[in-house]
């Protein structure tokens, strides 16, 4: 079998880390007397393992259509053949028998008992997993169990404050209104998911969510603000400062109404997961864990959807019982880059069509909010702590731009490619979407020139767009903080989102590409790209807490020796460029990397053949980066192809949650 694996190394088709695995299994396992086809079952299996693991699922799955497309070779017409290959070393012993087999002669490498027995490997619900993976899975679920069980008692007095403050918060509106369903739920449950589109308002929500409680403790509660990246934290300070500011102009002619508020102590200042836990660099150690948590009344998450099992696990262990969590994220974008899909799962609890709670939680929300909802006897808990707002108000004066984004996250391909068609023809009456289609300039895939003509197209429209925050940048260098903000204004109007890191689609040949047309401009002065330049604009790649830089950021080279980093609500900060962490060049991000920002214009670039990261959750999470204009370069193929893709990561947490 390690042949076989080795073969498929050098073939590129599984990597180093698969391979290693594998054989680091096989050593293991020598010293036991197994028959040669169970030893090559569990040295495939230890490769499958780690190899799914990188696709971001938390476990195999040992069912048939694991079994028919082993390590994805049903993509590789010509190495199908080592599906056969694979089967004859287990004697084609079916994948339902591999558990069995394996329980059978107690394995040393696995185990089926892991609160018990210790082994690299865990087979549970007929899956496989790692056990350092199944041991994170299973603390989530069971803090997400325990969390939801814990009911309060409201005495009637509580209720009639609640829903005072509720009233001061919320005008009565037609229908339900999901914003402040959401505030009554978090304030009753110790666990809250508050989830939904863009535009709909979960920071405003949690913003009365936060001043509600600190009213109903007298300003006691010790809260705090986190997001998976520097970036999603600046914008979620960003959009709490705003909804506070909003709220008093609401109460403009109210003083005692505005003056509540303005008594109310709530953060105004949110911080990375990272910081918050104080992670060590190089270790998997945390300061704060299960035996020195976190010393806090309330911890609100935002773009949870972004957030990996790991640290997810991290997180929760480092939090008391009594702490309140509530997440904020939208469950439809894309999962996280590592593995895990805690906020997809989360989201098999919502019922979007007829929202359904159990008979204590619908009494309550009635008593709070005067609102009645359906309810059933027999409901899962976790339904109880979960509101998924509807109403998107994001995209008012371009509502094509809400419409594609609702039609693509419906997984309708034709019809969103219709759309983009569609809008075409009133874009002179101000539409919001616009479309390159790469059809126009291609009629052969195979023909280098005219490739070179559909990459050449986004190239020249980022010089254009590009140019005019290069234009503001002063020649004599002097730099007021006025300067350095309209600087900045000009280049986040815009940004250029792909879905690959690799190719001419890709952001290494894109970012390259872009640089060298903006130097033929005269835009730029460089003689290798990958040095410091006058209006270089780059992204940190790696946190880095002795400069206070994360993970996200976005800065831009604009004096010698020192680049200028964006920090939160109109302020920056210089850092010398031989101090900048990690980093890569930012005219161009990855869908992925662009989760937690938004821009005014969004230019979303598909490439012009399938690839298997191409999914719904992508096209829809770069759809909704945009405020207010989308401009999108595709092909109808391999738009619809990926519309038609939804992400299907492998866990077994939705399971151990349904239990």
């Amino acid at each position: 079998m390690l042949t076989l694996l080795s073969q498929l190394k050098e073939k590129g088709i599984i990597n180093a880390a698969d391979y290693y695995f594998a054989e680091f299994i096989h050593r293991k396992q020598q010293p036991f007397n197994y028959a040669p086809s169970v030893q090559n079952l569990a040295v495939l299996m230890a490769a499958l393992c780690n190899f799914n693991y990188r696709q971001g699922n938390t476990c195999l799955l040992l069912n048939q259509s694991t079994e028919q497309d082993l390590f994805g070779l049903q993509d590789y017409f010509n190495e199908r053949i080592y599906l056969t290959e694979i089967q004859q070393k287990i004697d084609y012993l079916p994948i339902s028998q591999w558990l069995s087999t394996l329980q059978k002669v107690q394995h040393i490498a696995f185990t089926d008992s892991p609160l018990q027995q210790i082994a690299p490997l865990v087979l549970q619900f007929n899956c496989l997993y790692f056990y350092r993976v199944w041991q994170d899975e299973f603390r989530i679920a069971d803090y997400f169990k325990s969390a939801v069980c814990f009911e309060p008692v409201f005495s009637t007095e509580q209720l009639s404050q609640i829903a005072s403050i509720l009233d001061r918060y919320f005008q009565e509106e037609q229908g339900i209104d999901w914003q402040k369903i959401a505030v009554a739920m978090a304030l009753r449950q110790r666990f809250c998911l508050i989830t939904g589109g863009p535009g709909t308002g979960k920071t405003t929500t949690v913003t009365k969510l936060l001043l509600t409680l600190q009213e109903l403790y007298q300003n006691d509660l010790r809260i705090k603000l986190v997001a998976p990246t520097g970036k999603a934290a600046a914008r979620l300070t960003e959009s709490i400062v705003d909804a506070v500011e909003r709220l008093k102009q609401t109460f403009a002619q109210e003083p005692n109404k505005r003056e509540i508020i303005e008594n109310l102590q709530i953060p105004m200042n949110a911080e990375t997961i990272h910081r918050l836990l104080g992670v060590r660099f190089f270790s998997e150690e945390t300061r704060y864990h299960a035996d020195n948590p976190l010393p806090l009344d309330v911890l609100v998450v935002d773009e949870a959807s972004m957030i990996d099992l790991t640290l997810m696990a991290k997180l929760l262990n480092a939090l008391k019982p009594e702490t309140k969590l509530i997440l904020l994220g939208d469950k439809d974008q894309l999962a996280s880059v590592e593995a895990g899909a805690i906020l997809g799962e989360l989201g098999r609890f919502v019922n979007a069509a007829k929202p359904t709670y159990s008979s204590s939680m619908a009494q309550y929300l009635q008593a709070t909010t005067g609102m009645t909802l359906p309810s059933e006897d027999k409901v899962n808990a976790i339904s109880d702590s979960i509101c998924y707002l509807q109403v998107s108000r994001r995209f008012g004066a371009n509502p094509e731009v809400g419409e594609l984004a609702t039609t693509v996250n419906l997984g309708n391909a034709a019809k969103s490619w219709q759309l983009l068609q569609q809008y075409q023809q009133h874009q002179d009456k101000h539409c919001g979407v616009y479309l390159t289609d790469f059809a126009h300039y291609l009629s052969n895939k195979d023909d280098v020139q005219q490739r070179k003509a559909c990459v050449k197209l986004i190239v020249d429209r980022a010089a254009e767009e590009y140019a005019r925050y290069l234009q503001q940048i002063p020649s004599d260098g002097v730099l007021q903080e006025d300067k350095v903000r309209s600087i900045f204004a000009a280049f986040n109007h815009i940004r250029f989102l792909t879905a690959l890191r690799v190719g001419e689609f890709g952001v290494e040949q894109l970012n390259l590409a872009i640089a060298e047309k903006l130097r033929q401009k005269r835009l730029l002065q460089f003689h290798q790209e990958r040095e410091w330049y006058i209006g270089k604009p780059i992204m940190v790649t790696q946190n880095d807490s002795g400069v206070g830089l994360y993970n996200g950021d976005i800065g831009i080279y604009l004096e010698h020796g020192r680049v200028w980093f964006e920090q939160g609500q109109n302020s920056y900060k210089k850092v010398l460029a031989s101090r900048v962490p990690n980093h890569e060049t930012a005219f161009v991000m990855t869908v992925h990397k662009s989760q937690g920002s938004e821009f005014p214009h969004t230019f979303l670039i598909l490439p012009l053949e399938n690839s298997p990261v191409l999914s719904k959750e992508l096209v829809y999470t770069g759809i909704t980066r945009t405020k207010d204009f989308l401009t999108v370069f595709a092909l109808q193929s391999v738009w619809e192809s990926a519309v038609k893709n939804p992400v299907q990561r492998q866990s077994g947490l939705g399971q151990l949650l349904e239990e």
